[in-house]
């Protein structure tokens, strides 16, 4: 895999323009919500079945998820950049498979690829979308080569809560 390269702009978090807090407060703080669900083991499904669970938190900057899914089992690495977007690798037995950067602009996590320019699609849609409560989490794979497509040209996965 290429060099991590954050997206050309900055990142944009919602509470920083709402509450006033600092942007790499922001970036921990989006850490601290990604890890803390998983605090208990949940499952997933869609383009691949499997479980994740938080691993390490320090609550500072950085905190690792393990997952066990039916395309390998591995783990996500989730650290503040120096540039304050929050890089995610994904590691599937110990080979990097997947790096992504995100942001909290809103309700919704987005995230970008390396070196993109951070710009969101003509219908405003980041490449990478995380719900609001982590529900569920797609890709458009046009901007993640690699991402298997699912016919539909996203790679998605969901909760299994109904």
């Amino acid at each position: 895999m290429n060099r991590a390269t954050p997206p050309s702009r900055e990142p944009h978090y919602g509470d920083n323009e709402t509450y006033g807090w600092s942007v790499r407060d922001c970036a921990i703080g989006l850490i601290s919500t990604l890890s803390s669900w998983c605090a208990k083991p949940f499952e997933f499904r869609g383009a691949a079945n499997g479980r994740v669970w938080c691993f390490e938190a320090d609550f500072t900057d950085r905190a690792q998820l393990l997952f066990t899914s039916d395309k390998g089992d591995g783990r996500i690495e989730l650290a503040v950049h120096e540039t304050n977007w929050v890089r995610a690798e994904v590691f599937v037995a110990d080979a990097l498979v997947f790096r992504c950067w995100l942001e909290e602009a809103y309700e919704e996590k987005e995230f970008y690829p390396d070196g993109s320019d951070g710009q969101p699609n003509a219908e405003g849609d980041a490449p990478g979308r995380i719900s609001k409560r982590g529900a569920w989490l797609q890709i458009r794979c046009a901007d993640f080569p690699g991402a298997p497509d699912q016919g539909n040209g996203y790679w998605s996965l969901e909760d299994t809560f109904d």
